[in-house]
């Protein structure tokens, strides 16, 4: 028997806290983070000049790493599955009461990854011990015994910890196509922009294997990232606000596209001339009138997408939404990496409500991909440059005017903490055995949907 509660999109899920804990418990956590990175490390490190600040900061933000993807999982009992993670008990059960192909494919998925992980470390240890940030000069090519000794124990387990505890294979092909298909999307974004205000130039920092490296990279450091900010933050905002007590009745598919394309053009409308005013700013860029139907071109389909979830459910856009806008802000001050890894983090909260695509794995691979990309697209110099390097000590000629918008932002997340306060009751939640599994779609093992 578990405690469990209905989630903002009407699945049970384990959960033992009640809704007003998980939910302050969250914005706490953001306002935190917000506080101490720009007020008291921007404001007092940075601008007020004093050198204690930043190991003291770094302290506090470790121990809110360390309690968001140990302590507060712990507290909450919450399962690996919930959390999008893979485990070595699962792994087991699958391969032990698998059937005919699926066993079989549990398995060969199993040794690709784990296979794939190890060579990256025996074939290329240089990289892989930067990827790992081990320290320079743990990063040689091995060449004696003991030396090749550790480099296969270090890699051995590091192969062994990310493929038994992190991926997830019982939703491996549903959480990767979804994954393909936001990267594709993304993507086809980035390209097209880079191309059509760089041409081929645009392309020229591309090599495959210096990008697949950085991919990985990418990748490795969106995981532990994904922990924090959709495997905690997500789970946490969508167990704290519970389903629409009805949802909006289903739409005819020429309804739907109507009201998508509704959606694109007021986002054409208000997106567009605000994009347009920012960037015609910006040294070398193209004639006015050029740019602002460019930019409300690229924003109508954003709008249209969003739109169509939004109708869908809007409880589960808006909890999404409030989860992802904090894995944008973080990024301060580089803004167009804000917009990009604020839709990212929506996306993947979104997501993430559904058993069948919540894998962490498959969004840090989201993540990389897009990331690497997006860095080969956009750095260096000119027209649509997006900085890869953020926070306070990343601000070029500091000021008290860029404390402006992690200040708004941190003052709207308490405002919604003190909403949560005062309106939401510290009620426990009720005990229940577990939701019985169900498939509804290939691949999927999502629990029934529960409206309270």
């Amino acid at each position: 028997m578990h405690s469990s509660v209905v989630d903002s999109d009407g699945r049970k899920e384990r959960e033992i806290r009640s809704r007003r804990t998980n939910a302050l418990e969250a914005l706490g956590i953001v306002c935190a983070v917000l506080f101490v990175v720009w007020p008291f490390c921007f404001g007092w490190g940075v601008l007020g000049h004093a050198s204690w600040v930043a190991p003291v900061g770094k302290g506090l933000l470790t121990a809110a790493f360390l309690w968001a993807v140990l302590g507060s999982p712990c507290w909450h009992r919450d399962s690996a599955e919930s959390l999008g993670l893979g485990s070595p008990g699962r792994l087991l059960r699958l391969l032990r009461e698998g059937r005919g192909v699926e066993r079989w494919r549990v398995a060969l998925v199993f040794a690709a990854v784990a296979g794939g992980l190890l060579w990256i470390g025996l074939a290329d240890w240089p990289d892989a011990a930067k990827i790992l940030r081990l320290p320079k000069p743990l990063r040689i090519p091995p060449d004696s015994a003991g030396a090749w000794a550790a480099v296969i124990l270090v890699s051995a387990s590091a192969a062994a910890l990310l493929s038994t505890c992190v991926i997830r294979y019982d939703n491996f092909g549903s959480a990767f196509g979804l994954a393909l298909k936001v990267s594709a999307g993304f993507l086809a974004y980035a390209i097209l922009a880079a191309w059509l205000v760089r041409g081929d130039k645009a392309f020229a920092k591309f090599a495959l294997h210096s990008h697949a490296l950085d991919i990985a990279a990418h990748t490795f450091w969106g995981l532990i990232q994904q922990l924090v900010f959709t495997g905690y933050i997500a789970t946490r905002m969508r167990k704290a606000f519970a389903p629409a007590a009805s949802r909006p009745a289903p739409r005819s598919a020429g309804k739907q596209l109507v009201a998508a394309a509704l959606g694109g053009l007021g986002a054409a409308a208000a997106l567009g001339p605000a994009a347009w005013l920012a960037l015609r700013e910006m040294r070398d860029a193209p004639d006015s009138s050029l740019l602002l139907a460019g930019c409300a071109a690229f924003a109508f389909p954003l709008g249209a997408v969003w739109t169509h979830f939004l109708i869908r459910d809007p409880r589960r856009m808006l909890v999404a939404m409030l989860s992802g806008a904090f894995f944008g802000l973080i990024h301060i001050d580089s803004y167009g990496l804000v917009f990009v890894t604020g839709i990212l983090g929506t996306t993947f909260a979104y997501a993430a409500m559904e058993d069948r695509f919540r894998n962490l794995a498959a969004f840090a691979f989201v993540h990389g991909l897009v990331g690497a990309t997006f860095a080969k697209l956009f750095g260096g110099k000119g027209f649509l440059k997006i900085t890869i390097s953020v926070g306070p000590w990343s601000v070029r000629n500091p000021t008290a005017a860029d404390l402006i918008v992690p200040i708004l932002a941190l003052l709207g997340y308490g405002l919604v903490a003190l909403w949560v306060a005062r309106k939401m009751k510290a009620r426990p939640v009720a005990d229940s055995p577990p939701a019985p599994e169900t498939h509804d779609g290939a691949g999927s093992g999502d629990t029934p949907r529960v409206i309270s």
